[in-house]
C-alpha cells in the first residue's frame, strides 16, 4: 500500500508539477538521503547538535538554491532562515533543558516492548529533543522565508522607485495574511496524528492537570509551537533580508 502510495504522489507531482515538479521531487529525495545520514550519523557517536545544523544548513540548501536556482529571492530567503534558526536554537535549548524534556514518555515507559531492547544508547536525549524540533521546524521556517522574499521581489520588479522601508512594509503586510494559514496548517497537522494518542489518555482517565504537565504533551506540542513562532519571528528578517537585497543589490 505504501509503495502504491508513493506511485501516486510521484506520478502527480510529474503531471500537474511538470519540470519544476521533478525538481521538487528530487530535491525531496535529497533531503531524505541526508536526513537518513544524520540518523546514521548521530547513532555512530557523532554530536547530535553539530550534526543538526551541518544537516540542516544542507536541507536550506536544497530546498533553496535546487528547486529556485541562485538569485536574490532564495539568497535573502536562505539568510533569514539562518538567522531566525540560530536564534531559534538558543531559545529551544534552553527550554528543553529547564524542562527535561528527551527520552521515552510517560506512554513509551509502560511499553512491553521497552523491556526487550537495551536503553544504553550513550547519546544525550536532550540533544536529540532540540534536534528533532529544530528540524521539523525547519521546513515551516523555509516556507515562510521564500514567501516573504518573493513577495518583496514581485512588488520590487512593478514598483522600481519603492524605498526600502515601503519595500520592508509590503513584505510585513503580506507575511501577515499567510501567518494565519501557516500556524494553522501546524495546528492542524498535530491535531490529525494526535487524535488517537487523545482518546487513549481519556480512556485511561488522564487528568486535564496530569496531561498539561506530562511529558507526552510537551514533546507532541513543542515542535507545533516552536514552529508557529519561528514563522512569525522569520517574517520581519525575511521582509528586511528581501528589501536590503532588492534596494541596494
Amino acid at each position: 500500500m505504501l509503495i502504491t502510495l508513493g506511485l501516486i504522489l510521484l506520478i502527480l507531482i510529474m503531471v500537474v508539477g511538470g519540470d519544476r515538479g521533478v525538481v521538487s521531487l528530487i530535491a525531496l529525495c535529497g533531503n531524505l538521503l541526508i536526513l537518513s545520514l544524520a540518523i546514521w550519523l548521530m547513532a555512530s557517536g557523532v554530536p547530535v547538535l553539530l550534526v543538526t545544523v551541518c544537516v540542516g544548513v544542507v536541507i536550506s540548501c536544497i530546498t533553496l538554491f535546487y528547486q529556485n536556482g541562485r538569485n536574490g529571492k532564495t539568497w535573502s530567503a536562505f539568510l533569514a532562515t539562518m538567522i531566525t534558526m540560530l536564534l531559534l536554537f538558543f531559545f529551544i535549548y534552553i527550554v528543553v533543558w529547564r524542562s527535561e524534556a528527551g527520552g521515552l514518555n510517560e506512554i513509551q515507559q509502560v511499553g512491553e516492548d521497552v523491556f526487550y531492547y537495551n536503553m544504553n544508547l550513550n547519546i544525550s536525549m536532550r540533544n536529540v529533543a532540540v534536534s528533532v524540533i529544530l528540524l521539523s521546524t525547519l521546513g515551516a521556517v523555509l516556507d515562510m522565508a521564500l514567501t516573504v522574499t518573493t513577495s518583496v521581489y514581485e512588488v520590487k520588479s512593478h514598483k522600481e522607485d519603492m524605498t526600502f522601508k515601503e519595500l520592508i512594509h509590503s513584505g510585513m503586510q503580506i507575511g501577515k495574511e499567510v501567518t494565519g494559514t501557516t500556524v494553522n496548517t501546524l495546528l492542524f497537522a498535530y491535531l490529525g496524528e494526535s487524535l488517537l494518542l487523545f482518546s487513549y489518555l481519556r480512556m485511561q482517565g488522564y487528568s486535564f492537570e496530569l496531561l498539561l504537565n506530562s511529558k507526552i504533551m510537551f514533546e507532541n506540542c513543542a515542535s507545533m509551537i516552536f514552529g508557529a513562532i519561528a514563522c512569525v519571528v522569520v517574517m520581519p528578517v525575511a521582509a528586511v533580508a528581501g528589501g536590503y537585497f532588492f534596494r541596494f543589490k
